[in-house]
């Protein structure tokens, strides 16, 4: 039998809610709002830091200001109204006068203190609370209350307060005596990957929260095996919620994309799943009742769409007494156009035939370049987590891209290397592999189709170093420039006699004064290698463009990645007019064979602001690959899209891009 959320157009409201909330919440207001939205289901607050209902437990903290509609007449007002509501649950804290009866289930810093953040303290997952009582907890919500799903808000090992305050590795009683019996070593004081005990330490916390997830989903399951569990990766079964939102320290630049990379990688690399990546409406944590701009939220959910992910808002109290409702038009209007078009929305699979290789050990900046290199040079990918990425079939993928990704185990790195023997194209960049399963450096990097002889001498400093193009051949994009600039890392290479090498390396050189601004060297370290092994080849990019181009975000870079993939690499993006500023997408709906070739306007992102997109007209694409189709509709406006089959492959006449244009292509 199928789960309910099985193939469900899933449109999801998180209302935040405040204690406060509770005293004058009325069943029936709640369902008109989410009807206002069209919105089918609900994440409403239940239990864990305080419980939304009259609890039997004495160590569960019950709000004091139960006196609206009680939690069963909002379930049941819900399911009448044909709304799923699931159960918003957090664990990671314990009220003051909990803890003082209960000292041991607390989090410790080295010196032994607790973390009390106004009455709230930290609670750790190795304790008794997380190991014991929250399983009580769960037991009393699931079995008195008819919720259709369930979420665990800041899980695992938690170091920092609310306020970004940071504390350091648990060091409780129960942390202490865990990691000893695993390793019989002390926990490190600070979190540094270059501190041997602290990798240990790593691992150490990655399997315990991995064991002790497991154990809290086999007890959901002896007790509701029916019920949506959000975030249980491993299973493969339930929700991915993931949030694209803001932080006022956050370094910039904005990440534009965020919605399109969190539903990416959760469509991509967790395809049974439904991947249900909320807009946070508030600004940060400080801020919670001050919206982003309207159009950031419209955006996000553009993204999400256009990636296979549903549409989902959150934000802090209720619906119908938040102070900035300046979001509420945008959101409604795309989960209108959602629920306007949903059986188009549902079981979609990405047609892409790039992976671009992701995971906990990423150097998010690298990967980061590396996303904006494919979208904005409009080539199809996926992204592929490690988590999953070797349950997958790769047989549509043309190529793997491992952007500076350190961690690769043996299993995965044997199947890159056979990937690349079979015919398929691997483009690794920097640390790639340089570490196994156990986050300890190996002699000789991971990936044997390569080349590599040795990690290499990693030099982090190149500032003015440059690549020199002496053979322009592939490098259409530079008709009048010579050189390739570099700053940042370079790793000196050790290659194999039958790896290709492309570009020279201009090492540092005077930039000052003017008068002695030039070079005099021109080294045989290259810009990048290729090496044919087997029906496939292996590209290796000794620097970090992705983290450049993230950064500075020239052309000079870009304009290189696209020669790159496009003359070196073999790959086709999608053709024709598109501006960089318009990411596509290509789905096939399973149930229909029909594809789904979206268009996501991103042009009112202009500094670190979201405005309204400007308008595109006269676009035309080449999607490669294609054969004719027997019809082309845009969604928007139901009317049929000129088309034609051309060499290259379908060429679509595409209707005005305001914000978002969905293309139906039937055979």
């Amino acid at each position: 039998m199928a789960d309910w959320w099985d193939g469900k157009p899933w449109r999801m409201i998180q209302t935040n809610l405040r204690e406060i909330d509770m005293v004058d919440i009325d069943a029936d207001r709640v369902v008109a709002d989410l009807q206002d939205f069209k919105a089918n289901a609900i994440l409403f607050n239940m239990a864990g830091i305080i419980a939304s209902y009259p609890t039997s437990l004495p160590f569960h903290f019950q709000s004091p200001y139960l006196q609206g509609s009680s939690l069963a007449e909002i379930i049941d007002a819900c399911h009448a109204a044909d709304i799923r509501i699931l159960a918003r649950t957090d664990f990671s804290k314990i009220r003051r006068p909990i803890y003082e009866e209960h000292p041991d289930w607390a989090y410790r810093t080295r010196d032994g203190d607790i973390v009390d953040y106004n009455g709230d303290v930290h609670a750790c997952i190795n304790g008794g609370y997380q190991q014991e009582y929250a399983l009580e907890i769960i037991r009393e919500l699931l079995t008195q209350y008819d919720i259709d799903g369930i979420f665990f808000n800041m899980g695992g090992y938690q170091t920092r307060d609310y306020s970004g305050n940071y504390y350091g590795p648990c060091h409780c009683a129960n942390c202490q005596r865990r990691f000893a019996e695993a390793t019989g070593l002390r926990i490190p004081a600070q979190e540094d990957m270059g501190d041997p005990v602290f990798r240990k330490f790593q691992l150490f916390r990655r399997q315990t929260s991995a064991a002790h997830s497991a154990k809290v989903y086999d007890f959901i399951q002896s007790i509701r095996p029916d019920i949506a569990i959000c975030n249980h990766l491993a299973a493969h079964r339930g929700l991915i919620r993931m949030e694209s939102n803001t932080a006022v320290d956050r370094p910039l630049p904005h990440w534009q994309y965020t919605a399109s990379a969190n539903a990416k990688w959760a469509t991509s690399s967790y395809p049974e799943m439904i991947a249900s990546i909320t807009t946070v409406d508030f600004i940060d944590i400080p801020y919670r009742h001050v919206a982003v701009s309207p159009e950031q939220q419209r955006l996000r959910l553009a993204q999400n769409l256009a990636n296979g992910g549903a549409v989902d808002l959150y934000q802090i109290g209720r619906l119908d007494n938040h102070e900035d409702k300046s979001g509420y038009a945008p959101v409604k209007e795309m989960f209108h156009y959602h629920a306007a078009h949903e059986e188009d929305y549902v079981h979609l699979r990405s047609q892409a035939n790039i992976a671009l290789l992701n995971g906990p050990d990423a150097n998010m900046a690298e990967f980061r370049g590396w996303f904006r290199f494919l979208l904005e040079n409009h080539f199809l990918f996926d992204t592929l987590m490690t988590s999953r990425a070797l349950e997958l079939p790769w047989d549509r993928y043309q190529a793997i891209i491992v952007p500076d990704y350190e961690v690769i185990d043996d299993a995965l790195a044997a199947r890159i290397d056979r990937f690349v023997a079979e015919g398929g194209t691997l483009i690794a960049v920097g640390r790639a592999g340089w570490r196994g399963a156990d986050l300890e450096l190996r002699d000789v990097p991971a990936l044997s189709s390569l080349g590599l002889l040795g990690r290499g001498d990693l030099r982090e400093e190149m500032r003015s170093a440059m690549f020199k193009m002496e053979d322009k051949a592939g490098f259409r994009r530079f008709p009048v420039t010579d050189v390739l600039y570099l700053d940042g890392p370079y790793i000196y290479g050790q290659y194999a006699d039958d790896v290709e090498r492309h570009l020279r390396l201009i090492p540092p050189h005077m930039f000052g004064p003017p008068e002695r601004c030039y070079y005099t060297q021109v080294t045989e370290q290259p810009g990048f290698t290729v090496r044919k092994v087997g029906q496939g080849q292996a590209i290796y990019v000794p620097w970090l463009p992705g983290t450049l181009f993230h950064r500075q975000g020239h052309t000079n870079t870009i304009d290189w990645a696209g020669d790159l993939l496009e003359s070196f690499a073999g790959l086709a993006p999608v053709g024709g007019n598109l501006s960089p500023m318009v990411e596509v997408t290509l789905f096939r709906q399973e149930t229909s064979g029909n594809l789904l070739l979206q268009f996501v306007n991103t042009s009112g992102h202009f500094g670190n602001t979201f405005y309204a997109p400007v308008p595109m007209e006269g676009i035309e694409v080449t999607v490669p690959g294609l054969a004719p189709p027997r019809a082309v509709t845009s969604l928007a406006s139901g009317e049929a899209c000129a088309f034609r089959h051309g060499d290259d492959g379908l060429i679509i006449e595409v209707p005005r891009l305001e914000l978002l244009q969905a293309l139906r292509i039937e055979y």
